[in-house]
């Protein structure tokens, strides 16, 4: 099974190194024949004769064969498979199109001055042009388009069209800079006598700026010389790090691959030695943990092949697979098919592996998979392949985590009463199976097996398998377990949900002394001292750590964030989607310059905003009946002999307004983001942003987990 379309957890991962190969859509090009033409190192488009594209710069070319280095490394492609090649400007120009795309989108004057710049450094001037005129659209005071599209501006602050500075430079005035001056080096304008300058628009304040507070600056030189020592080694280790990836990305041809055959599965790679190993353990480690629940005999002999190409590149290149696939089970072969990657920030390729090597597993076990709905294949898969972690050091998985994504979709979903109850789960069919339901078969799956009735749960499970040997098993089947076990589907519900709701995340991490070191979202922080206590339960969704001090409202945490296009620039996300988020629901939010463990980060400040007072209950009645008689008279003074201070109503006093004010430190990757946010009672806020520094220069990423 495909995961292009349902299986959104991993359609996610498999695009987080993608932002920069989905760019470009359309275009000339230059017959095959030529592409031995090409320079090498020149960024090119493959197009192959089944329509697909690799995107790359060119690193060799022979008689039969063509190689394109891409960020997953070096891609072969034989010249016959080459329908033609696309090249020098027009990649570029392509490449426009796209960007420009996302400015529309945007719909921001920054988005088409960034635009007009990237174009004018590529050489596109009438495409740049064309984005600089549409910032003024939308900014008629903006400097830099103006000056791009030759206005003037004189010394007195008035600024003048490209036609008049064309008229007045062939009087002998000068234009430099943007800057006008009169022959004779005067620059007065040349207006009507006795008519006021125009008075300039105040300069705007720039977007960025260094973010006050720091301590960096106030270190001592002893104290520098050791962050700065620090850093370097981050950096060395990072370097090595992704010398090491280069190497595996780039592994060998296809006919070149390890094979290793295995006790339970055929391991065929392409990456390193070391790479396709470790691939061969997974999988016989996923086979121990599924043996250990369903006992079943094989029904098929042949042992499925997995198949895992060294990049991204070539695996859509040899399956036709699109970049929103991160792998796929074949039922009528028994293989799994996927490549090696470690994806963005926090991906990895063992979670497309668990879930579609638990699909084979069924495929060896299930004499007929189509006679189990998807609640129960989908479920299982879900259970093993979210649910799921390797132990590095012993080499086994762990099964029955609790995946966040999961876990907070189901609990809202139940809460707005959004689900899909377990009357209709166990027979929904094939084709109204869409994303959303792998949320709820995961939590059917993780209640029957670590539920408050495990037992009972578990053998529902068995059974429900044992059907599915014989007959096709639906909704009737469910019920009849439900009642077995459970005394009916109602009341299996109804303990279900409240299993469902009391359920917590899995803590990201674990805490040694004043360090926090998260394996499975790759990074780690310090607490800045003693006051500050490390909290992982009773955090919100999107939190993985928090720091905070004592009995106070004072904060430190750090958030994993979303995009909502992997193909978004990290610049393009934050003025698209983050900026606006935090100014709809924040006062005063700037944009500042920093770091966060050494990487440059985008850094902004903001203030809680104060509630909208609430309204009376006559307002409210209005707004409900939309009643203008009576929304008028809400607003009235009230009848004679009657006087507003003469009410006995008892009127709670509000507790004063106490904002927080916030720094958020983001480092952005191509499908998310790491947020290190902290939040500190406006009076106190200079004096904990040291403490919220160390943790930002001791926050690093984790390099080792890279399966």
């Amino acid at each position: 099974m495909t995961t292009s379309k349902h299986f959104v957890f991993y359609t996610i991962l498999t695009t987080l190194f993608f932002g920069g190969l989905g760019d470009l859509t359309a275009g000339s090009s230059t017959e095959s024949g030529n592409f031995l033409t090409l320079q090498l190192g020149g960024r090119v488009i493959i197009v192959l004769k089944d329509g697909s594209e690799v995107v790359g710069e060119l690193v060799e070319e022979t008689e039969t064969e063509i190689s394109v280095k891409s960020v997953f490394g070096v891609t072969t492609i034989e010249s016959s498979r080459i329908e033609e090649v696309i090249r020098g400007e027009e990649v570029d120009r392509r490449e426009f199109r796209k960007r420009e795309k996302s400015a529309n989108r945007r719909g921001s004057a920054k988005a088409f001055l960034d635009l007009a710049r990237w174009a004018e450094q590529r050489g596109l001037s009438a495409q740049s042009m064309s984005a600089y005129q549409r910032v003024l659209e939308l900014d008629p005071e903006n400097e830099p388009a103006r000056i791009a599209l030759g206005w003037g501006q004189t010394a007195d602050g008035v600024w003048k069209k490209p036609s008049e500075v064309k008229d007045l430079i062939a009087q002998g005035w000068n234009l430099s800079g943007g800057k006008l001056s009169a022959p004779g080096g005067k620059g007065e304008s040349s207006g009507a006598p006795g008519k006021p300058p125009v008075q300039n628009p105040k300069p705007r304040v720039p977007e960025t700026s260094p973010a006050p507070g720091s301590t960096a600056e106030a270190l001592s030189p002893e104290q520098k010389k050791r962050r700065e020592k620090e850093l370097e080694k981050r950096r060395e280790n990072r370097e090595k790090f992704e010398e090491k990836k280069r190497k595996e990305y780039e592994g060998v041809p296809w006919p070149n691959r390890s094979i290793i055959k295995s006790r339970n599965w055929q391991i065929e790679c392409n990456s390193t030695p070391e790479v396709s190993r470790t691939y061969q353990w997974i999988m016989e480690a996923l086979s121990s943990t599924l043996g250990k629940f369903f006992k079943a005999k094989d029904v098929r002999r042949q042992k499925p092949v997995v198949k895992i190409y060294r990049n991204h590149d070539e695996f859509m290149l040899k399956t036709g697979m699109g970049p929103g696939v991160g792998g796929f089970y074949q039922p009528s072969s028994q293989n799994v098919v996927a490549y090696h990657g470690t994806f963005g920030l926090t991906g990895t390729t063992y979670t497309v592996l668990a879930h579609e090597g638990t699909h084979a597993f069924q495929g060896k076990k299930m004499a007929n998979m189509g006679n189990y709905p998807n609640w129960y294949i989908e479920g299982m898969a879900v259970y093993f392949g979210d649910g799921s972690k390797l132990d590095y050091k012993k080499k086994k998985i762990v099964s029955g985590l609790i995946p966040r994504d999961r876990l907070f979709h189901i609990q809202d979903k139940i809460r707005e009463n959004k689900h899909t109850p377990l009357s209709k789960l166990g027979g929904l069919a094939r084709n109204r199976f869409s994303g959303t339901h792998y949320a709820d078969s995961w939590a059917v799956w993780h209640y029957l097996i670590n539920g408050p009735e495990s037992k009972k749960g578990q053998r529902f499970l068995a059974e429900y398998w044992i059907m599915g040997e014989k007959r096709r098993v639906a909704q009737r089947q469910f019920n009849e377990l439900a009642e077995k076990y459970f005394g009916s589907v109602a009341e299996m519900e109804k303990d279900w949900q409240a299993y469902v709701l009391s359920l917590k995340p899995d803590p990201a991490g674990e805490i040694d002394g004043d360090v926090f070191t998260s394996m499975d979202f790759m990074f780690k922080i310090t607490r800045p001292n003693s006051e500050w206590d490390f909290i992982l339960e009773d955090i919100e969704d999107r939190d993985l750590v928090l720091l905070r001090k004592g009995d106070t409202r004072n904060e430190i945490r750090v958030r994993l964030l979303s995009k909502s296009e992997e193909t978004q620039t990290p610049e393009d996300w934050v003025q698209a989607d983050l900026l606006p988020a935090l100014r709809k629901k924040y006062d005063n939010v700037i944009q500042l310059e920093g770091e966060l463990g050494g990487l440059k980060a985008f850094v902004f400040e903001y203030e809680d905003r104060a509630p909208e007072p609430p309204k009376k209950d006559e307002e409210k009645d209005a707004e409900k009946s939309g009643d203008t008689k009576t929304r008028n008279l809400a607003l009235q003074d009230p009848p004679d002999g009657e006087k507003s201070g003469d009410k006995k109503e008892e009127v709670t006093e509000r507790e004063p307004f106490k904002p927080l004010k916030h720094r958020s430190y983001v480092l952005v990757g191509v499908s998310n983001a790491y947020e290190l946010r902290g939040s500190f009672e406006l009076p106190e806020f200079n004096s904990h942003l040291p403490d919220l520094d160390w943790v930002s220069f001791s926050f690093e990423k984790i390099l080792q987990n890279r399966w």
